[in-house]
């Protein structure tokens, strides 16, 4: 897997060239030719992606996420993907799948919400750019992501039976991807099955050396109802994906098993209130349980039986949310309330060697209820939406314990130091959100926002009374202690943009600014006792959680242009910074510059694309977090698809065309040992890949 000198030549002048032509954003396709949808909203700029239609060689959408503008991908392992948007990631980032939150059961991120999407028809993944409205959900400190089902087009006007099947190979790893739908649908009633199955062994880098754990095994099944009669309409849906064992070698261990199953069910009256204005009334039950198992001796070496530890977790999620719209002629009202609950235990063991037992996380609760208002309306010179969000969040956890506290008298402190401490804690907060656009001459218009958004600190960051590796997918290689006395986060967010919209044209610059206080981030631990058992088991002092100011800015642009009935031109350009005010260093893990320019050519049958993916080098880094600089890099794709009719189709694929060895900032450094990559080096990413895959529908 080798580069020559004339593949090389290739990939710079290819590079060039799109540099300098590009102008214009991951431009609107047809057919399955992934899909980006910008939708004028009155309260932001909504971007949509019909997931049936993503060509993804990844388990999570990431490839597809990287292209939106501002939207990066932190990478610990194939199938732990935590997406990051204008430089904050995880519980800062509002994702919600078919209208609620999952919660994941791993502490260090493993299972993320995107790695529970599941392809289904009438799908997709809508990213709110800018900052999010309230009624796009809870914590949208870092924004907000939704994946949903466009219920209405699941109805149909005459009773019919739908099915599709979707097969795809990938040289990489010997990667196998097999989807599939069926589904009766009518005009009062849809019902449907789902089922997919993901596999991939180790793959290779551009280098031709192996990539440390990058293998996955995953499948799942699911079923979704929707029943309308009149002005009510139920809606239930019930899916479950079981990964067994996979790589993350930017974290301490791996995958041995994620049991995760969710449901939904969802009631909704939309007629006239008594005042003969339209309304709609929506009421939703949700929840999920994941069971995961995660271990670092069966995919990996280990110096001593004695370091061996297997950790079982698990998490139970339930919630309520009742929403309420009124419209009325001189606007729209949105009230809604929420209630959701859910809980985490955690046991560390070493089944090879001993009778070692942590309870790390007992009992521990987070209780968050909600209400928020939001009023949609129109004025001579805008747009407006203007919105207020109150949040009340209620930590709480059981005692601990560690089989070695009566052997190690500094154990045995730290246990009963948590025990004896108040645990139950409690945040409450208010978001405001303010919106605006409109027009300045014909094709232009500007868009403005202002907000205050809020985050709870989260149970990794509060109740970590043992220091270990636990950064809910920080992947920093650090030992990190909770702690008790934590604010939760405010940021005071400012987005502005102005856009010009055409047939032929669409330019949509933003830039944003925001002073987050209290952002909470590891700072090394002034805990004597808790310092001096890190520095036994690991050889280093701990960061401990606190909370500090930061301040984070940027801009991105997303174009879109048709050069002809048959060409269409896209880019989106993305730069962001984020520095800690308290000690004036970069925040940890910030994506570097990035510019995604694509060339579409279809005809009725046929579709080809080319993609140049630019990086810039990343120098802004973390010194606490021992970050690394990474190097620029450029990449190019291509795909094409074919369309036999209107039930086949067959798309192939290359990715990485020029076998590039390149290392991306966001992939994370391996703690895999005795492998081609050193332990703390930044991973490498997939050499060239080359995949096809076959569409059935009938």
């Amino acid at each position: 897997m080798k580069r020559n000198n004339i593949s090389m030549v290739c990939n710079i002048a290819v590079i060039s060239a799109f540099s300098s032509i590009s102008l214009a954003v991951y431009a609107n396709s047809i057919e399955k030719v992934e899909t980006i949808e910008v939708l004028g909203h009155q309260q932001s700029t909504k971007i949509d992606l019909d997931i049936q239609r993503l060509t993804d060689s990844s388990t999570d959408y990431r490839d597809s996420l990287n292209r939106l503008p501002g939207m990066s991908v932190n990478g610990n392992g194939p199938v732990s993907g935590i997406p990051q948007y204008r430089g904050l990631f995880g519980d800062r980032l509002a994702i919600s799948i078919d209208g609620a939150p999952i919660d994941g059961a791993g502490p260090n991120g493993m299972d993320p919400p995107l790695s529970h999407v599941v392809s289904k028809p009438a799908s997709k993944l809508t990213f709110y750019r800018g900052i999010a409205p309230v009624s796009a959900g809870v914590e949208t400190l870092g924004g907000a992501v939704k994946v949903e089902t466009d219920i209405q087009q699941r109805f149909s006007t005459k009773p019919k039976i739908a099915a599709q099947a979707k097969m795809q190979g990938t040289d990489q790893g010997s990667a196998r991807h097999y989807t599939g739908q069926i589904g009766y649908s009518s005009d009062r009633l849809f019902a449907s099955f789902n089922g997919l199955q993901q596999q991939r062994d180790q793959v290779e880098d551009g280098r031709g050396l192996a990539v440390p754990n990058s293998f996955y095994n995953r499948s799942g099944f699911g079923s979704e109802l929707g029943v309308r009669n009149g002005q009510h309409m139920l809606h239930g849906v019930y899916q479950r994906i079981d990964t067994n064992e996979s790589g993350t070698p930017a974290l301490a261990m791996d995958i041995k098993y994620i049991d995760a199953a969710w449901y939904r069910l969802n009631y909704t009256y939309s007629g006239l209130n008594v005042a003969g204005s339209d309304s709609q009334l929506q009421l939703k039950v949700y929840g999920n349980s994941n069971q995961h198992g995660m271990n670092n001796f069966e995919h990996r070496p280990l110096s001593s039986p004695l370091k061996a530890r297997l950790n079982t977790v698990d998490s139970i999620a339930r919630g309520y949310e009742g929403v309420w719209q009124n419209t009325l002629d001189i606007g729209a009202l949105t009230a809604g309330l929420s209630w959701h609950n859910n809980q985490h235990n955690s046991v560390i063991t070493n089944p090879l060697v001993g009778s070692l037992n942590i309870n790390n996380f007992n009992q521990v609760e987070r209780t968050r209820k909600s209400a928020y208002l939001e009023w949609v309306t129109e004025t001579e010179l805008a747009e407006l939406t203007l919105g207020s969000r109150f949040t009340q969040v209620d930590m709480q956890a059981g005692g601990v314990a560690n089989s070695m506290a009566m052997m190690n008298p500094n154990l045995a402190a730290l246990v009963g130091r948590f025990n004896q401490s108040e645990r139950d804690l409690h945040f409450s907060f208010a978001d405001v959100s303010a919106h605006a656009q409109g027009s300045f001459d014909g094709a232009w218009q500007w868009q403005a926002a202002i907000a205050q958004k809020n985050r709870a600190p989260s149970y990794t960051e509060l109740y970590v009374w043992l220091p270990l590796g636990i950064s809910a997918g920080l992947a920093d290689g650090k030992n990190y202690l909770g702690n008790l006395e934590l604010n939760h986060e405010t940021s005071r967010q400012v987005d502005l943009g102005v856009s010009y919209y055409s047939d032929a044209l669409t330019i949509a610059p933003r830039v944003f600014y925001q002073a987050v206080q209290d952002y909470i981030v590891g700072t090394p631990s002034e805990d004597p006792l808790a310092n001096m058992v890190s520095t036994m088991m690991s050889g280093a002092q701990p960061l401990q959680w606190q909370n500090t100011d930061a301040t984070i800015w940027g801009a991105d642009i997303l174009v879109t242009a048709q050069l002809s009935d048959k060409i269409d031109l896209g880019m989106t350009a993305s730069w962001v910074r984020g520095t800690r005010d308290d000690i004036d260093q970069p925040l940890y893990r910030i994506a570097p510059a990035s510019l995604m320019t694509q060339l579409h050519w279809r005809n009725q049958q046929l579709t080809v694309s080319i993609e140049s993916q630019l990086f810039a080098a990343q120098h802004q880094v973390s010194q606490l977090q021992s970050e690394t600089q990474s190097a620029g890099y450029g990449l190019i794709n291509l795909s094409g698809e074919y369309r036999f009719n209107k039930h086949i189709s067959l798309s192939l694929a290359a990715k990485n065309l020029f076998d590039k060895a390149y290392q991306p900032h966001l992939g994370g450094v391996n703690r895999v040992a005795e492998t081609d990559v050193p332990v703390g080096d930044r991973l490498y990413e997939t050499g060239r890949e080359l995949s096809a895959s076959l569409t059935l529908v009938w």
